[in-house]
């Protein structure tokens, strides 16, 4: 893989088989090419020469709204996206808002039932960024 056409790749003779349903976690030094394999994942950048296959299927050949709706990473830094809570949970809109009040419980992130606000109204915040200046 290479970020532009003329530049050396920056990741070569890598050769990686993952068992189905396996979690894995991607660690290294900085520029070892951690990012460069999400990259190559999400097809953000598309491979120079070889290729990744998932389930025997070349990824260069699925649509990349499939392909990135079935991959999921789990960042080291959390981030937030410009919009409302609810559309970064869910920004294709698949689920229902019980659905995601669900997740949220599971993951003991869920406002207590005590509170006023709804779930319908925390989810429809929008999320602003400020930035003043020192």
């Amino acid at each position: 893989m290479r970020y532009r056409e003329g530049l050396k790749p920056v990741l070569q003779g890598l050769d990686l088989s993952l068992r189905a349903g396996e979690k894995v976690g991607l660690v290294g030094r900085t520029g070892a090419g951690k990012s460069s394999i999400l990259v190559c994942l999400y097809r953000i950048v598309e491979l120079s020469a070889g290729r990744i296959t998932i389930d025997g299927r070349d990824i260069a050949h699925v649509p990349l709204r499939v392909l990135r709706a079935r991959l999921s990473i789990i960042p080291q830094d959390p981030v937030l996206f410009t919009g409302s809570l609810r559309h970064n949970l869910d920004p294709f809109d698949e689920r229902s808002d019980a659905q995601l009040r669900t997740a949220l419980e599971r993951c003991a992130l869920a406002l207590a039932s005590a509170l006023t606000l709804t779930l319908t109204r925390i989810l429809a915040l929008t999320l602003t960024l400020t930035l003043t200046k020192p």
